[in-house]
């Protein structure tokens, strides 16, 4: 019988946009590429950082800056179409070769966008594996995602930051 996490886990699709975390806090919002029954290929949007997450446990341990950094899956939650717009338009501008590390200024509806997947991820996540062997974990303050508006300028700056964020092992203090 499956787990809550397998069944999310098997459900995603190529083309379909979700969220993994690394040891230090980094965001990562992945877009699959490619699914089969044993691994999803998939790349972060903002960092171009190629993934191979194992299909069963959601968990993928890629080389980045030298270092093999656990990235695990912890929410396969679909944002609105209008997110979901902005984010793969930030995909196609960051994986366009030709650009020869031209600098993007984020346009308004890629802000709210990052800052809304960067509020909405934790706040719809999916069993973590670890959950699932313990008892009274406390979760961290999940935010509305709706609240754009209601967030300071550094607020904002912070969330949109840790989807830029390079994945260590390191925990952040």
């Amino acid at each position: 019988m499956a787990t809550d996490r397998e069944t999310a886990l098997s459900a995603i699709a190529g083309g379909d946009l979700f969220h993994a975390t690394t040891p230090n806090g980094a965001s990562l919002i992945c877009r699959a590429l490619e699914v089969s029954a044993s691994a999803i290929r998939a790349r972060t949007v903002t960092s171009q950082y190629a993934l191979e997450f194992d299909r069963l446990t959601g968990v993928a341990v890629p080389e980045i800056e030298g270092e093999h950094v656990p990235c695990t899956v912890d929410s396969v939650a679909s944002v609105p179409d209008e997110v979901r717009t902005a984010l793969l338009g930030l995909d196609a501008i960051y994986s366009d070769q030709t650009r020869k590390n031209e600098a993007h200024k984020l346009t308004e509806s890629e802000r709210r966008a990052l800052v809304f997947a960067a509020l909405f991820y934790p706040a719809n996540p999916i069993p973590q594996p670890w959950e699932m062997m313990s008892v009274d974990r406390k979760v961290g303050q999940v935010h509305d995602p709706d609240d754009y508006d209601g967030l300071t300028s550094d607020e904002k700056v912070d969330l949109i930051l840790v989807n830029y964020l390079i994945p260590t092992n390191k925990s952040q203090d």
